[in-house]
């Protein structure tokens, strides 16, 4: 198990996750990240630049497994919704 480290970045700012999670394997990460971006995104109240915001993940070791950019979890959302009748 590796612990993952879900860190936060709009712009310059970047909030830390000082916790991080064990997960068996960087796709577990993967999807963890994105149900929390969605989550981010479905904020009504959370004013933010999505298009220069992104979930950076690095393991235990502080090396950058992934980032994932907002704008593409933001895009991925709108192809899955529904339309309207």
């Amino acid at each position: 198990m590796t612990t993952y480290y879900f860190h936060f970045q709009s712009g310059r700012r970047v909030i830390l996750d000082s916790e991080g999670i064990e997960l068996a394997s960087p796709a577990d990460a993967l999807e963890r990240a994105a149900r929390l971006a969605t989550d981010l995104l479905c904020e009504d109240e959370l004013a933010c630049d999505w298009s220069r915001s992104a979930i950076r993940v690095e393991d235990q070791h502080q090396r950058r497994v992934f980032k994932l950019a907002m704008t593409s979890v933001r895009a991925r959302r709108s192809r899955l919704r529904p339309r309207p009748h």
